[in-house]
């Protein structure tokens, strides 16, 4: 047990001093959703391949599987305020006092540097298998989207006299869309080091396409934008590599460490982006590119009974989002209690982002149900206060 805990102090020493900003961590698959998104050492199926390639070893099952899921952050109601502003617009320019009032607080409700929405997808087909009595491999074949919406706000223009040179009906605030799909085909292979020490790492493709443009709120709708956004569209590709490590020093206690990205994958971004100039905000061309920085993660598992299982995970990298100024990382926690060998499968959570003080916690839960081999997973969160939630659903084949 000693050699296997200098293994895992190892990865730890040298994965901690890389710790950097990264894309938000997905919550892939409903069994994690619905434990809060506590997986990195609790996942038992070929998820592993995303939450922590070196469980394939630990759990030794044929395990197909098709997961979706969708999760959604608005963190001040940017797509209402946006609509109510276009609405009322054409009033302000009539100098309607009222349209002109509300927009005026409308926009400094807006100007603020963690103002946005944020969305992720994934989705995708999974199959892991044990090769010998130590090892696994999984092919798979994952779509991870991220988007974000950011306004711009013109600041200088705000005056309620319609006669000033600076009144609100000049307005030019803008929001700004960003996004990253990708696509990432991956072969997995995980191996034990001994009896309660596994390691795994996924090679993948990743192939990927990038959005970005900025329009003015006042003069264009919501639809409008997503078209722009959707044409501004660059593709390119690049390989990259993730590792995982798991520790069991006891049967019922488990604890995990993932690294993503490792080789900080980069891709290319070309459309409009909003400015700030001397006489409001204005849009440009511009091109950059998206990093995917590496993102880590660790995680305990606790099964005091074959069918009660305890999680917990935290982010040991404080992660961007595609909103600026907005970050996250996630504290996870999570239960399973399963029935009847596993033909009924209860699953509750929590989880909050704890770079943002005024974030809410979210609760989760999930439902999984098994008739002989066939299994299908269903889980869903929700923040009324954040207008926060995610949902997942799964179809798996697993013996």
């Amino acid at each position: 047990m000693k050699k296997q805990l200098i293994r895992l102090s190892v990865f730890i020493l040298l994965v901690c001093p890389a710790l950097s900003q990264a894309a938000p961590f997905s919550v892939v698959g409903p069994r994690a959703l619905g434990m809060g998104g506590a997986s990195v050492a609790a996942v038992n199926d070929s998820t592993a391949v995303y939450w922590n390639p070196a469980a394939l070893a630990h759990h030794k099952k044929v395990d197909i599987r098709i997961p979706v899921e969708a999760a959604a952050q608005d963190h001040i109601g940017l797509e209402d305020k946006w609509t109510e502003i276009k609405d009322i617009y054409s009033k302000v320019q009539a100098h309607d006092p009222v349209a002109i009032n509300e927009t005026i607080r409308l926009f400094q409700e807006l100007d603020r540097p963690d103002t946005g929405a944020d969305l992720d997808v994934s989705g995708g087909l999974l199959i892991s298998f044990p090769v010998s009595g130590s090892s696994a491999v999984a092919i798979s074949g994952m779509a991870l989207w991220y988007a974000g919406l950011f306004p711009s706000i013109d600041t200088l223009n705000l005056s309620p006299d319609p006669v000033s040179t600076n009144f609100v009906g000049n307005n030019e605030s803008m929001v700004t869309g960003i996004g990253i799909g990708t696509t990432q085909p991956a072969l997995s292979f995980a191996t034990s080091l001994g009896e309660s020490f596994f390691i795994g790492a996924n090679v993948k493709m990743i192939y990927a396409e990038t959005y970005i443009t900025s329009q003015t709120m006042t003069s264009n709708s919501f639809d409008d934008f997503m078209d722009d956004l959707t044409d501004s569209k660059t593709e390119s590709s690049e390989a990259s590599i993730d590792i995982g490590v798991l520790f069991a020093p006891v049967e019922s206690v488990r604890i995990g460490i993932v690294g993503r990205d490792l080789n900080s994958p980069s891709f290319p971004v070309q459309g409009r982006i909003a400015q700030s100039t001397g006489s409001g905000v204005s849009s440009t061309v511009a091109t950059g590119e998206i990093e995917l920085e590496p993102q880590y993660r660790a995680g305990v598992a606790w099964q005091p009974y074959e069918t009660f299982t305890l999680a917990a995970d935290y982010d040991l990298t404080r992660n961007k989002t595609l909103t600026p100024g907005y970050e996250s990382r996630m504290a996870a926690v999570g239960l399973e209690k399963t029935f009847l060998d596993e033909y009924f499968n209860i699953r509750l959570g929590a989880n909050r982002n704890m770079e943002d003080s005024s974030a809410k916690t979210v609760y989760t839960g999930g439902l999984g149900l098994r008739l002989f081999a066939l299994r299908l997973d269903l889980a869903a969160g929700y923040d009324f206060d954040e207008k926060q939630g995610a949902a997942s659903v799964n179809l798996a084949l697993r013996f």
